[in-house]
């Protein structure tokens, strides 16, 4: 990145602007009043003006959003529609939009009420097929479980105690585990009945406001008639939507880039100081667009603007905006690392190794081909619904990773949904981790062995730019790790015995020189890094839990005496396994790298890189 300093005549402010908005490279910040400097201020013109601005784009915001998917933006988006006729246009189509909504709301609700008393609609046919009388008749709705059939007859003692036979109770199972029941009973009774269904804690459906002025045939009739006619009603809703869609919707899209994009340009003008007759910027830029941006305001403004670089002895202390930038493969993975603050300007980012090690570490624990087939198909779900640039769409490629790791480890490790794999005739290529645990456990501290080394490495790399001391400590701390791990092997009989000598001598030799690079904090901060590594044996643990509990779930399959009873109860600890084999990981990897990993190299505390350019529907919906 480079510091620039951009001035020019004020007169000019604007256009320089529009000019640097068209590149779209420049991150402005704000620069401190001196006496001869002082920041811009709005007039109290402006600012009427700047609060119109704000109304008519939140009216083209609310327009759109109410159309339900962003129209396509013109190509050119310049300001071709006066304030006032922007105003008019954003304004009405919202009003007619948010009626329109009102309106589909309220035909949802009355869908809604209408089906609940559906499964009354044949319960009431009988009703009038007995010709019964229902003047001075009050009728109460009631919806009872399926299989209550000791309520129900508690129900009707309670009501032939009270009332005698001056009742009428039908019942009509519904589609749901409801059934639908209707109590007649004679006005006059009524408050006895409503007392008796509330101590029986029963509470009748409320009708619509529009029918309870009708009796009770005619209003079934006229709820069916409704319920026909709703569909039809909603689809006119929906044609004068599109109508609107397509008469204002360019429009519309015109109006929201511009005003967002005058909206940006006034937050852009109140970061400069001026004098007079004169502005002052500053601000960041790519250094390679740096001539780019030079060529462009001299084609248009000649010597007027000029553009110098701010020499780096004079903002060494200021923070850089940061900008991450990875190969398409390894993009996905920048939403692990911005969980945490952005890394500083200058200094490691992260994200590759969280690429490569995050879907390694998880598909080691997971490492089931059913789990991971099943995990991939999700991630799948997520890519198709997810839009693009977007956290779900991350999150599904993230989700695609891990699952094929997953099922890589899965060959390696022979399971198949926990130990079918084995009953159909896979094998294990390098262990059962029913059984191996110590292989497991050793898999999982070399890995945690190389993370660590490698963060230490990072770490040394990044301090040797500044104190080449502590980064030569940091190395030898990395050399250190590696030598205890190599001795701890041969001390154990997995590398020849004559080694263990040798590399005793060199820890020892080692050890000296990390206290002078370090200080006399080194041998703790040496044993909070061992402790680090023996964090990774959590790979083993949860790896081994999620094997044992599917292992558990095929054995209920013929734990149970029927065969169906025992399936299910073994697909549902298996969908409980999944959710469990995919939650579990994911939080124990990020602590891995978030703790363990980026704490030997990562410094947070980065501002992130916006640049001043032109508005975009994608940004708008961040």
């Amino acid at each position: 990145m480079s510091r620039i300093r951009l001035l020019g005549p004020t007169d000019e402010l604007q256009p320089v602007l529009h000019r640097i908005q068209d590149l779209g490279l420049v991150h402005f910040v704000e620069i401190a009043e001196t006496e001869a400097l002082t920041q811009l201020v709005l007039t109290p013109q402006q600012e009427r003006h700047l609060r119109n601005v704000r109304r008519v784009a939140e009216d083209a915001d609310t327009a759109i959003r109410l159309l339900g998917e962003t129209p396509t933006l013109p190509r050119r988006t310049a300001e071709s529609l006066t304030l006032p006729r922007a105003a008019l246009i954003a304004g009405r189509t919202r009003r007619a939009l948010k009626t329109l909504e009102d309106r589909r709301r309220q035909l949802e609700e009355e869908r809604s009420l209408i089906l609940k008393f559906q499964p009354f609609f044949s319960t009431f046919d009988k009703i009038a097929t007995s010709r019964l009388d229902l003047d001075g008749i009050r009728i109460f709705y009631l919806v009872l479980r399926v299989g209550s059939e000791q309520e129900l007859l508690r129900m009707r003692a309670a009501l032939r105690s009270s009332l005698g036979e001056g009742f009428e109770l039908f019942s009509q199972p519904s589609a749901s585990d409801e059934s639908a029941m209707i109590l007649a009973v004679s006005t006059a009774d009524a408050q006895k009945a409503e007392a008796l269904l509330s101590e029986a804690g029963v509470q009748p459906l409320v009708l619509p406001d529009q029918f309870k002025e009708e009796g009770a045939i005619h209003m079934i009739q006229r709820m069916r008639a409704r319920l026909k006619e709703l569909p039809q009603d909603l689809a006119e809703i929906e044609v004068e939507r599109n109508r609107i869609a397509n008469e204002r919707g360019r429009d519309l899209a015109r109006i929201q880039a511009s005003l967002h994009d005058h909206l940006a340009t006034i937050r852009t003008m109140e970061k400069a100081v001026v004098t007079p007759r004169a502005f002052v910027f500053e601000g960041w830029i790519p250094s390679p667009a740096r001539a780019e941006l030079e060529r462009r305001l001299r084609k248009s403004f000649g010597d007027k603007v000029e553009v110098e670089r701010i020499a780096k002895e004079e903002w060494e202390g200021e923070l850089a905006p940061v900008v991450l930038k990875n190969p398409r493969l390894f993009r996905p993975f920048e939403a692990i690392t911005r969980m945490m603050p952005l890394p500083r300007y200058g200094s490691v980012d992260p994200t590759p190794f969280v690429a490569v090690f995050f879907p390694m570490f998880f598909g080691i624990a997971l490492g089931d081909i059913g789990y991971g087939a099943v995990l991939a198909a999700v991630s799948l779900g997520i890519r198709f619904r997810s839009k693009p640039d977007t956290k779900l769409r991350a999150v599904s490629q993230i989700g695609l990773a891990c699952a094929l790791f997953s099922i890589v480890f899965g060959f390696l490790y022979g399971e198949l949904f926990g130990d079918l794999g084995h009953r159909l005739g896979l094998h294990p290529i390098i262990f059962s981790r029913e059984e191996a645990v110590i292989p497991f456990l050793g898999l999982a501290l070399a890995l945690g062995v190389v993370h660590i080394v490698i963060g230490l490495c990072l770490g040394a790399v990044k301090l040797f730019r500044g104190d080449k001391r502590r980064a030569i400590g940091r190395a030898m701390a990395a050399i250190m790790v590696v030598l205890i791990a190599l001795a701890l092997l041969a001390a154990f009989e997995m590398l020849p015995g004559r080694f263990f000598t040798p590399l005793v001598i060199a820890i020892l030799v080692a050890f000296p020189i990390l206290i002078v690079a370090e200080g006399i904090l080194a041998p703790i901060e040496l044993v909070s890094t061992i402790g680090n590594v023996l964090s990774y044996a959590r790979i083993m643990a949860v790896g081994t839990a999620s094997v044992m509990m599917a292992v558990a779930a095929n054995r209920m399959a013929g734990a149970f005496g029927g065969v169906f009873v025992g399936l299910l109860f073994a697909l549902l600890f298996h969908l409980i396994n999944f959710v469990l084999g995919v939650f579990s990981p994911t939080i124990h990897m990020l602590r891995l790298h978030y703790v363990e990993f980026f704490g030997k190299f990562f410094s947070p505390g980065g501002v992130e890189y916006q640049p001043f350019r032109h508005w975009s529907p994608r940004e708008g919906a961040v």
